[in-house]
């Protein structure tokens, strides 16, 4: 008997796995350039090793990722960084997914059906920390450690989507209200619960983390001159 609840359980495991997969049969990949860079990101020139992707991702995920998912995570954005091409190859749905209305017909625009989102994209920048903080932003985004709005309107739907702050009730924003203010606003009611949100100065990329772990992450942030304050 327990032989077959185990293969059962194997069965649904892997038809869980199988479903979460893109079905890449009807698809038609397209690339907007005819050749990829050869060339790798300069990682350790830029002071960017895979100790500061670990314990940033250890900092970001505290509290809310099990040391497996850290773990996994912290392998995926190194590749992403050291080798969009590996990376690209290694995660293919995964790379895919992380790329926001990828497949889908936009008003104006043609989908997006880029075959390797990450290696594309460092080859039309072929900017370190300009790639870097690209691809940092995706997979943060998708991975509920970071979140984008240029609106106050926008910010406090994303906000929602920030694991740190999944079980604390945000209230609405004010229509007088602009992304900066609005999350100075919230910081202002996650405040005695130890949780600070941080913002992107040159842009509207914004975390949430515990207070005691602030400096630390705009420390290891700043490396990627990724530069992240109070809003």
């Amino acid at each position: 008997m327990k032989k077959i609840t185990l293969f059962i359980g194997i069965l649904l495991l892997s038809a869980n796995l199988f479903s979460q997969q893109i079905d890449y049969g009807n698809i038609k990949f397209k690339s907007k350039i005819r050749n990829y860079t050869k060339s790798l990101p300069k990682t350790n020139e830029k002071g960017i090793d895979r100790e500061v992707v670990n314990e940033l991702v250890k900092l970001l995920g505290e509290n809310v990722l099990d040391d497996k998912q850290k773990k996994e995570l912290s392998n995926k954005i190194w590749l992403a960084l050291s080798d969009p091409e590996k990376f690209d190859f290694v995660y293919k749905d995964y790379s895919i997914k992380t790329i926001e209305n990828w497949g889908v017909k936009i008003k104006f625009e043609d989908p997006n059906f880029e075959p390797n989102p990450y290696l594309y994209q460092w080859t039309i920048t072929e900017d370190e920390y300009t790639y870097f903080q690209w691809a940092m932003t995706r997979i943060l985004i998708y991975e509920g450690l970071m979140a984008y709005a240029d609106e106050a309107k926008v910010a406090s739907k994303e906000i929602k989507n920030l694991l740190a702050l999944k079980k604390i009730k945000l209230p609405y924003h004010y229509s007088s209200e602009y992304t900066n203010s609005y999350l100075e606003r919230m910081n202002k009611t996650i405040s005695n619960k130890g949780l600070v949100i941080l913002i992107f100065q040159n842009n509207f990329d914004f975390l949430a983390c515990k207070k005691e772990n602030k400096e630390q992450i705009v420390n290891l942030l700043d490396k990627f001159q990724w530069h992240f304050d109070l809003p």
